[in-house]
């Protein structure tokens, strides 16, 4: 399975619950903010808890379901977020942004999303801190 920029994918979570992403371009996805309790119920047009790279295999491999598409609203849009780099030796920081990297500063970084390739388990375990306890 080749996912799409735009493709709804499902994430069962270990409590019965479901929560839903989308593909943006650069092995990036959103992961709604918005959890169900049913199957199949995308929360499409909604907000984003956050914007993470994703290994490519847990959607090509079907890991995960897609179960719909959602448009972005423009080509600009398809692109997630800049990301921070930190480089562990000599602490300086770099914005990356649409494949290109640029010099920055702690500050400008500031609220940005570390630039890191995310596994499902990560994922689901952030979405779990995010929506509370697993019942």
């Amino acid at each position: 399975m080749n996912p799409r920029v735009g493709d709804i994918f499902e994430i069962p979570l270990p409590n019965g619950r479901f929560a839903y992403g989308k593909v943006f371009r650069d092995a990036s996805v959103g992961i709604y903010e918005t959890v169900s309790d049913t199957p199949m119920r995308p929360p499409i047009q909604s907000a984003f808890a956050f914007v993470v790279g994703l290994y490519e295999y847990i959607l090509a491999d079907g890991i995960w379901s897609i179960v719909g598409q959602e448009p972005f609203e423009s080509t600009d849009a398809e692109w997630p977020p800049p990301y921070f780099i930190k480089d562990p030796i000599s602490g300086d920081y770099s914005r990356y942004h649409k494949g290109v990297i640029t010099e920055s500063s702690e500050t400008e970084c500031r609220g940005l999303e570390q630039a890191a390739v995310w596994d499902a388990d990560d994922i689901i375990r952030r979405i779990i801190d995010n929506n509370g306890s697993v019942h």
